[in-house]
């Protein structure tokens, strides 16, 4: 007697059907899980990254910052020449705690490149004040002719530390007590170049004459103290509109814009960052970019947002201190 192969029935064909059915949903819903996983993590190492690498370049700048030279800008004002504070500019010590205007920091950074260059600083930062005139000073312990060749090559042939009166030097700041001094007045951030340019009462444009000799081509009255600071560039930290910003507050209409750096202009020679720096995008889809100085310590705040599709938005967060 022939046995009956026996086949499946539509019961459990259906039952099985229902089960790779389950299956597939829950797999497929767990491959879509781990990609977004993936999208996210990703965009949060990357947002992560950024905000570090440019945040510790800020650090490593105003490290560098000369006492009492930072000062915020409001980058919807356009006037760069004030002789006090005003609508434009403000010390950053001052900013109100709820102001939003004052977007922009600006500083004077002195020549670090040069004076570690070697195993002996190139410029000693010691003036000989006792041998010391209006017209020039003596640096021992100096190997100037260096610091002029660092200078060129840093600022792509712009700063010539050993030209005349004409050509676009550097500058010089006298430190006596942890402030600046010259004609007997205190410096201020007006000195930054906010002055008109032929008032260089607290900075002096000077030309290195050889190793040891620093002449001032100005020939204004100086008050020399036995140190100083030599600068050849002044700094700014701008938030711009990448792609249009209809109420000219300087940011983008969505939250975000770029931090652009400046660099390689020289106020004292009366440059301004817009017109004259050389600008450098650090990052971009910035979202807060906040600044604060207490006590001297600078304290720092930057956001940063990547997009994962959609509206959707990653940020991260970096705040650092700048203890000098």
């Amino acid at each position: 007697m022939k046995k009956t192969k026996k086949a499946f029935s539509l019961i459990e064909v259906l039952f099985v059907l229902v089960i790779l059915g389950i299956v597939s949903s829950i797999s497929s819903q767990i491959i879509v899980q781990v990609y977004e996983n993936y999208i996210t993590q990703k965009a949060l190492y990357n947002t992560t990254t950024k905000t570090e690498l440019v945040a510790n370049q800020i650090v490593n700048r105003l490290a560098y910052v000369i006492d009492e030279t930072t000062i915020a800008k409001d980058p919807s004002q356009t006037v760069f020449t004030k002789a006090t504070e005003n609508i434009n500019w403000i010390r950053l010590k001052n900013i109100p705690e709820t102001d939003n205007n004052f977007t922009t920091v600006e500083w004077i950074g002195y020549d670090n490149d040069s004076f570690t260059a070697g195993s002996i600083p190139y410029w000693s930062g010691v003036a000989n004040y006792e041998t010391a005139s209006k017209n020039s000073l003596i640096s021992p312990a100096s190997r100037l002719t260096m610091v002029t060749t660092i200078m060129n090559n840093l600022s792509n042939g712009k700063v010539k530390a050993d030209g005349g009166v004409s050509d676009n030097l550097p500058a010089l700041l006298f430190i006596q007590k942890s402030k600046q001094y010259a004609d007997g007045k205190e410096y201020e951030p007006a000195c930054m170049g906010l002055i008109d340019e032929t008032n260089l009462s607290c900075i002096f444009r000077v030309s290195i004459v050889d190793d040891t000799n620093i002449s001032f081509p100005d020939a204004k009255p100086k008050i020399v103290t036995e140190r100083y600071k030599l600068a050849w560039s002044a700094y700014a930290l701008v938030p711009e509109d990448p792609d249009g910003d209809s109420d000219g507050d300087g940011i983008d209409d969505d939250g975000l814009y770029d931090l652009v750096l400046y660099s390689n202009y020289q106020p004292w020679n009366g440059e301004n960052y817009k017109d004259d720096g050389t600008r450098h995008i650090l990052i971009r889809n910035v979202s807060v970019f906040k600044f604060t100085e207490n006590g001297g310590v600078i304290q720092l705040k930057l956001c940063a947002s990547e997009n994962i599709g959609e509206n959707f938005n990653i940020s991260s967060c970096k705040e650092k201190a700048i203890i000098r």
